[in-house]
Order: structure tokens, then C-alpha cells, then sequence
């Protein structure tokens, strides 16, 4: 459902700061979602966008898998891997197209057919799956994998089409859109920009703590690689650095991360979410945050703070959309 209030609240800051001549970077707290969908009574364990935010994967540990359509505010099919019981979703991402989505547990991946909701192929992993990305039409999935590699798998017939080999857990992983190169990020602190016709290596970067974050745009030119306890690193597919996101060194030293970013369709925008519940829009051309939302708790008074689980931009160019992992869908604009 739609929270009416949350829209008050929202134009009415934004009111307040165009009254007294503020800027919009002078705005010094995030704002407020315009509106919110719940999607899950409490907290989701996993959980994906769509690439155009008009769809999403949740991954309930109390309700299991479901399906949303985000613009109709509809619980299209439940998805669990077992039709008795309820799943416990690790991973789920979408297609670029969107017409297929994976979902993953431990040791299970699945391939669905979003436009008829049901379940094509199931497989198993020969190793924990710790991360997951879809390419084009569903054909092949990227898992990072406990076992020290992320392997390239044909999700329509089975099997490992490659591994790349890291020499500790691969914890996230991006393909490009059109599936022909794939980032990763082990615990090791490399991330590493691979081939996938040839399988081999392009260029890394090296960190100093366990890469949590990777997120590649579109057309593979912009990477994106975040460790725990340093600045996110924004560097091109020729391995040069760009730009590392400017957040507080204060907050950087404590273990502010960056876990979850999304590229817009040309590369020139950037989301970012953080475990704090915060998400960021980017200028990448001219290297500035340009906004910032603060996503609200469920309950006010609860300690724990709501985490960012993933991003989109949508068709409308004036509004993003957040999952949150206390169960809601949030849309943001300014």
C-alpha cells in the first residue's frame, strides 16, 4: 500500500527548503520516500529490481519468495523452490530485459519465467552460492561461490560454462548487459574485470579489506568496486581510476559501506545504499552527490537501522525506487 502520509511529508520539506532559497545540496538531511508498498509484513532477507523498477523479487524468511509488479502494487505468484514449503531466498536478480529472474538458496539456483510466473529450470551449485546475477533472455547466471570463484553457468541446460578463480569467497558479482564481461569481488579485496569469450582476466583493482559491493554499467565502460573500510573505488574497464565516491573519512574509518549501487542506462548516474539506509544519487560527470534519501524504519523506536537492498531507476526520469529490508518498496524523487 501507497503511504499517503509519507507524501505530506515529503512535498512539505521540499517546500520548506525551496522557501528559504536553500539548495538542494544544502538540504543537510536526507529526505523522505514519496511513497511507500509494502511488500513483506517483516523483514526480507534478499531481494531484487527490476532494471526499469517495475518489478521485484522478495525473499521473505517469514513469507518466502514472491513476485511484485511495482506499478499496480501486486503480489503476482509466490516463488519458493519447494511447493510445501517456504524458501529462504539468498539472492535473486532480474534479466536486463526483465523477462526472466533467478532466485538462489544455498545450494539451489532457479530460473523463472517472469511474464508467466513459473519456474523453468532448477539446478544445483556445486558450491554456497554468496551472490547472483541473470543475463540477456535468461540464458546464462553469474554466481559467486564459497569455494574461492565465480562460475559463468548455462541456466537453460545446465551446466558451468567457466570459472573464474579468486583465491578467497566471491561475494559479488555484475555482468554487463549484454553478458560478455563480468566484476567480481572477493573477500580477498580484489575485484577483477573478466573476458567471458575468452575467460580470462582484464585488469583489477586491489583493496585492502573484503570487496562487499561490484556494479558495472550497461555497457561495461564504468565499474564500480566498494570494500568495507575505504572510499568506493569508480574506475574504467581500461583499469584507470575515476573518481572514489567522496563519503566522510570519519565514516569511511567505522565501516560505512556502500552495498548496493545501480547505474543508470547511459552511465552517468549512479545510485548507491547503505546498510544505514541511505541512498545517494550520483553526478558522475561532475562528480557530486546531487541528492539524498534517508529510508524510514518500520518502527521508529527500533535500534536497528533499515538497509538498503537494492535500486533501480524507473521510466519516469523524475523517480527512483528502494528495497529496504524491513518489507517495503519505497519511490524517491525530488
Amino acid at each position: 500500500m501507497r503511504n499517503a502520509a509519507s507524501v505530506v511529508r515529503h512535498f512539505s520539506r521540499l517546500g520548506l527548503c525551496s522557501l528559504l532559497g536553500l539548495t538542494l545540496a544544502g538540504c543537510d538531511r536526507p529526505a523522505e520516500p514519496v511513497a511507500s508498498l509494502e511488500v513483506a509484513s517483516r523483514s526480507v532477507q534478499s531481494g531484487a529490481l527490476s532494471r526499469n523498477g517495475a518489478w521485484a523479487v522478495v525473499g521473505s524468511g517469514y513469507q518466502g519468495g514472491s513476485l511484485w509488479a511495482l506499478d499496480t502494487d501486486e503480489r503476482r505468484y509466490d516463488w519458493n523452490h519447494k511447493a510445501d514449503s517456504l524458501t529462504l531466498i539468498t539472492s535473486a536478480s532480474f534479466s536486463p530485459e526483465g523477462n526472466f529472474a533467478l532466485t538462489t538458496d544455498e545450494r539451489t539456483l532457479v530460473l523463472w519465467n517472469r511474464q508467466i510466473g513459473r519456474a523453468e529450470q532448477y539446478w544445483s551449485s556445486p558450491s554456497e552460492i554468496l551472490a547472483s546475477d541473470l543475463g540477456p533472455e535468461g540464458e546464462h547466471a553469474l554466481l559467486g561461490l564459497a569455494d574461492h570463484r565465480a562460475s559463468v553457468y548455462n541456466v537453460r541446460r545446465g551446466g558451468i560454462i567457466r570459472n573464474l578463480h579468486h583465491s578467497d569467497r566471491v561475494s559479488a558479482v555484475s555482468l554487463s548487459a549484454d553478458g560478455t564481461r563480468a566484476l567480481t569481488g572477493s573477500d580477498e579485496g580484489t575485484s577483477t574485470l573478466w573476458n567471458l569469450e575468452t575467460g580470462d582476466p582484464i585488469v583489477s583493482q586491489q583493496h585492502d579489506s573484503p570487496v562487499q559491493c561490484v556494479a558495472m554499467s550497461p555497457d561495461g565502460r564504468k565499474l564500480l568496486s566498494a570494500a568495507r573500510y575505504e572510499r568506493p573505488r569508480l574506475w574504467s574497464a581500461e583499469g584507470d581510476l575515476i573518481w572514489e565516491l567522496p563519503l566522510p573519512e570519519e565514516r569511511v574509518k567505522r565501516g560505512t559501506q556502500v552495498t548496493v549501487a545501480r547505474f543508470s542506462d547511459d552511465g552517468d548516474w549512479l545510485l548507491t545504499g547503505q546498510p544505514s539506509g541511505r541512498v545517494d544519487l550520483w553526478d558522475l560527470q561532475r562528480r557530486a552527490v546531487v541528492y539524498s534519501w534517508q529510508l524510514p524504519k518500520r518502527k521508529a523506536f527500533h535500534p536497528t537501522a533499515v538497509a538498503v537492498m537494492d535500486l533501480a531507476f524507473t521510466d519516469n526520469p523524475d523517480v527512483y525506487r528502494a528495497l529496504s529490508s524491513d518489507g517495503f518498496v519505497h519511490d524517491l524523487t525530488y
